[in-house]
């Protein structure tokens, strides 16, 4: 399959919806979408015009504002997935209170990107968003293709490995960023629970640095607050519980196993002002680093 927007014939077709004229042209004038595969289908001022449109055409990805006249986005989206269940969808809101980015998650938005809007985040989001359909469609065509395959007795397929992020638990044993989440009665996993576990683990690995929620949205082309949100769907506590839980208990460990300096062990897990450093361990464990080392 050729990719979008570099002579492949593969374009998804874009809705954007804001009452604010500037807004509106600003996403339709600074965004590359020709370069990611993306066609712009209609560019409107207000949910009414955008619900005849979906009516009407396929659109693969809506963009729209929270705040309208009339019909809010948020009412826009659930009439868009009962026309198209498929559609992705983008939100664009200078409210970042988190009963609106609940009300995103429950509608399965893609992002959820703040104003006044970062042309480089949205652009960001929108490749992301654009290779995600580019994999689902290759699996697609690749389904009848695996089907008929595995229909043929004589022909042997070799294995396909697993990454090992993605293995099932009882393939592996439990990492200790996996059991510093809250444990969860067994159930179906979440559309969410992948992307979590790929950011629990980009963030295991940068431990000794600070990492920021940010930095880390950056990484995975979301909005601080959308992915914050999602974290804290997914796993019952804040990104920023997790992250000092994580380090705090590294840094337990070396206070334990190492003869390290107490500055040396805060600087190994991203701390690089001491009494912060210190303020943060008394709070996790109820006692100062010293006073841990000499209990240990």
């Amino acid at each position: 399959m050729l990719p979008a927007g570099k002579g492949g014939d593969i374009m998804y077709k874009v809705l954007i919806v804001d009452d604010e004229e500037l807004d509106l042209k600003g996403m339709q004038t600074f965004i590359p979408w020709d370069s990611m595969g993306l066609e712009i289908v209609g560019a409107v001022h207000s949910g009414f015009d955008a619900y005849e449109i979906l009516a009407r055409e396929p659109v693969d990805i809506l963009v729209t504002d929270v705040h309208m006249p009339s019909m809010s986005g948020l009412e826009l989206a659930e009439k868009a997935l009962e026309l198209h269940e498929r559609i992705r969808i983008i939100f664009v809101s200078g409210y970042q209170d988190f009963h609106y980015v609940k009300q995103a998650l429950s509608l399965r938005a893609w992002d959820y990107v703040l104003k006044p809007m970062d042309d480089a985040e949205l652009e960001q989001a929108l490749r992301k968003l654009a290779d995600q359909l580019d994999r689902e469609k290759a699996a697609l065509e690749a389904a009848p293709v695996q089907s008929s395959l595995a229909q043929m007795p004589s022909v042997q397929m070799p294995p396909t490995e697993t990454p090992s992020a993605q293995m099932p638990s009882a393939q592996k044993p439990p990492t200790d960023q996996e059991q510093s989440l809250p444990a969860a009665a067994p159930s179906k996993p979440s559309k969410n629970a992948r992307l979590i576990a790929e950011v629990v683990q980009y963030v295991e690995s940068r431990l000794h640095e600070n990492i920021t929620l940010k930095e880390v949205a950056d990484a995975f082309a979301f909005s601080p607050n959308y992915l914050g949100a999602l974290f804290k769907e997914e796993t019952g506590i804040n990104f920023s519980e997790h992250l000092i839980d994580r380090k705090m208990k590294i840094a337990g460990e070396m206070l334990r196993g190492t003869r390290l300096r107490i500055y040396e062990i805060a600087d190994r897990v991203g701390y690089k002002y001491m009494p912060y450093f210190s303020r943060q361990f008394k709070e996790t464990f109820g006692v100062t680093p010293n006073e841990y080392r000499r209990r240990e």
